[in-house]
């Protein structure tokens, strides 16, 4: 019978594809009472609301039926919008190992929630609530292909777990949320991640050619009437106090007070403003060793930076599908209120406009610091215009510079044109950018542009694109790390999916980077050659890459402080294997092995990263990455590890420990993150920075600083 059941499920599944226009639609039932957010939809206010129950997988078996029965309830009053879960399942196969605010839930089961609230096809809001009460939020841009997982909106979030399986409630304030003004349907996606089986099952149904938050095939909310953001104010202060101790110098002891406030200008427009702006909260970076001779990116993770970021994404930037999105990015936030090393400069304050006006999607931003040199203010100003379905056409300017005192503007345009109804249910992309820079002391030479065409589907991939960056192109506020270049990439794939062996899917991958000057001479030639990557239904993951190398040096490079590469031309080749447990077990492991040439000597590098759920309120986590490498000139090894120690105590109150040690500097690093959520928006936070110097000879601290945080949020 199962066999039989199946065909049925295929066959509606091809009938609502030829159906795709009649698109799917539930309406949100007003209640003039509140559900109260404790988990259990048990109250009798969500029986008035019909259940939402015809989710199909996306993967594993694409089209079947959800294996376990679920349901979603969807409520509102004025002020807020109200989703309820039941999902059955047997509580010893629930996967609930998190306990967090903002942690990842990629290996616990979830619900996850994209609200299109333009209904633009474009863009949307991310949430997620797992079965022990873990929440967490995004923005949704450039139709799914980008994510900015940073963001913190204020909502709230609670779930159960129990005998038929877990609920969870949330309610989500319309204050959180911008929207068009008198518009009464919004889009939906609804995702119930059932992890003991890799099942990903959607409402609406989605094929595996969509990305995996596409909102252009969501369904309709409907019925959204007389909803309120009332003043649409908010104010946020702070207090901080702390205490400084560095070896040789008297102890300082720090106390500060500042205020972000934000305002809905319009419900789609919002505005901040932000005064002694302070980053106490933010999570440290990963140290790395840099082994190249250009700069390494790092992620901005600083929420007045993050809130509304996507409306400042221009041309290859955002799109989180490749990895050549961090080549050219003209505007990058990371750059004001730090110095090169990402230590922080005091911000003055700031202002802020995002959002949507009609068709057309607005991003404003003047911010000033308290940095040496003349280059203090930055302003960066992003347009656009939505045109069609998916397609849009936008400008981007910024004045300011953090790189030297020398004056900087820039400028360009950008155009995509985008569908994913391509063939009926493929997504395809073309984009076309330029970009001027006008630099004191620089004269010609000062342009970028490029184009890409992009065709990110599930059983074929292919993404072909080409820029070209002059000499004298400086984006003051922007990331580029290699300049007077020519580059074209190449990223192709295939994915068939058997449906045997335990496998999920199969795939083989082929990625080319091609660089040169502009005088058309070879810089760098990179090749990974990948005939094998297996995914198993289990959750593993193997592959293995051959990557033969090119690169032609016009100036000496110190690799390290004892060690310098020559100029000349250097051909190497490189083999990689990469092993990856199913992450959702108690105990996993990643490890990845690359052996083979490097540039006139060898080099043999190994990672590692092991995660142990001891319980769900304690995890440790073990990264180590060991590089021996061997030139003519002599022989170096560098080392970095990392330790995570976490204790979670509920989804509000957490203890992070994050420990860093690198064999170059002999420099450990020791973060300790104490958060207390009192309830969204308001919270306590006590933060320990430390840096150990020669932590093998003198067990000493040589420098700290701690902080303690009270933030407060008065919505009107």
């Amino acid at each position: 019978m199962s066999w039989i059941k199946r065909c049925l499920s295929l066959l509606l599944l091809n009938l609502m594809i030829l159906n795709l226009n009649a698109q799917v639609s539930v309406k949100a039932k007003f209640t003039k009472v509140a559900p109260e957010i404790d988990g259990r939809v048990a109250e009798s206010v969500w029986e008035e609301a019909v259940p939402i129950t015809e989710f199909f997988q996306r993967e594993p078996d694409n089209g079947v039926p959800v294996s376990q029965k679920t349901e979603v309830y969807i409520l509102y009053d004025q002020n807020n919008l109200y989703f309820g879960f039941k999902c059955f399942e047997k509580s010893n196969g629930i996967v609930a190992k998190e306990l967090a605010r903002d942690v990842s839930l990629k290996n616990d089961d979830r619900i996850q929630i994209i609200l299109d609230t333009f209904l633009d096809q474009r863009n949307g809001y991310w949430f997620q609530i797992g079965p022990r009460g873990s929440i967490g939020d995004a923005l949704v841009s450039q139709n799914g292909a980008a994510l900015n997982k940073e963001w913190d909106g204020l909502w709230e979030g609670r779930a159960v777990i129990h005998e038929q399986g877990w609920d969870g409630e949330c309610a989500i304030p319309f204050k959180t949320l911008n929207f068009h003004p008198g518009q009464t349907t919004w889009g939906l996606k609804l995702i119930r991640n059932i992890q003991r089986r890799l099942e990903a099952s959607y409402w609406p149904v989605a094929n595996l050619n969509t990305y995996r938050f596409q909102v252009s095939d969501a369904g309709l909310l409907t019925g959204l009437e007389d909803i309120s953001q009332g003043i649409g104010l908010d104010l946020n202060p702070y207090t901080l106090t702390g205490w400084d101790q560095k070896t040789g110098q008297k102890n300082k002891y720090p106390f500060e007070a500042g205020l972000d406030m934000f305002y809905q200008v319009t419900p789609s427009l919002k505005s901040a403003i932000t005064v002694n702006t302070d980053f106490a909260q933010t999570e440290v970076d990963a140290r790395q060793i840099n082994l190249t001779r250009f700069k390494l990116h790092f992620p901005e993770k600083r929420d007045f930076f993050l809130d509304g970021a996507n409306y400042f994404c221009f041309g290859i930037d955002g799109d989180r599908e490749t990895n050549y999105s961090t080549r050219l990015i003209p505007f990058f936030s990371r750059r004001i209120g730090l110095d090169e090393s990402g230590n922080p400069i005091p911000i003055l304050g700031g202002a802020k406009i995002t959002g949507q006006v009609g068709n057309w999607n607005l991003g404003f931003l003047d911010i000033m610091d308290e940095r040496e040199g003349k280059n203090k203010n930055f302003f960066a100003t992003r347009v656009s215009r939505n045109i069609g379905k998916q397609s849009m056409l936008g400008m981007i300017a910024t004045h300011g510079n953090a790189t030297s005192d020398a004056d900087n503007f820039l400028y360009g345009l950008d155009l995509k044109l985008a569908t994913s109804t391509f063939q009926k249910n493929k997504n395809l992309a073309f984009l076309i950018f330029g970009l001027k820079s006008k630099t004191e002391g620089l004269v010609n030479d000062d342009y970028a542009y490029g184009a890409q065409i992009a065709y990110p589907n599930d059983l074929f991939l292919f993404r072909l694109g080409f820029h070209e960056i002059a000499k004298n192109f400086q984006a003051g506020m922007g990331f580029i790390p290699r300049h007077d270049i020519r580059e074209t990439y190449l990223e192709s794939a295939l994915g068939p999916r058997p449906n045997r062996w335990g496998l999920l899917q199969v795939l083989a991958k082929i990625d080319l980077d091609y660089i040169t000057n502009l005088e058309n001479r070879l810089l760098t030639r990179m090749l990974a050659i990948t005939p094998l990557s297996l995914r198993f239904r289990s959750g593993d993951n193997i592959s293995f890459t051959v990557s033969p190398l090119y690169e032609h040096l016009t100036e000496n490079f110190k690799i390290h402080p004892e060690h310098t590469i020559s100029t000349g031309d250097y051909d190497f080749l490189r083999y990689t294997f990469y092993f990856e447990s199913a992450l959702q077990r108690n105990f996993w492991a990643t490890a990845k092995y690359t052996q083979g040439t490097f540039y006139n000597g060898d080099r043999t590098e190994t990672a590692l990263a092991l995660g142990y759920k001891i319980a769900v309120p304690l995890f440790l986590g073990l990264e180590a990455e060991h590089n021996d490498i061997s030139l003519p000139d002599g022989d170096f090894t560098t080392q970095i590890f990392r330790l995570n120690a976490n204790f979670l105590f509920s989804p509000f109150m957490t203890l992070y420990n994050y420990i860093q040690y690198d064999n170059l500097s002999q420099k450990m690093g020791w973060q300790s993150r104490f958060r207390w959520i009192i309830k969204p928006g308001t919270e306590i936070l006590l933060v320990w920075n430390s840096i150990w110097q020669d932590l093998l000879e003198r067990h000493e601290v040589t420098e700290s600083t701690t902080r303690l945080k009270f933030r407060y949020v008065y919505r009107f």
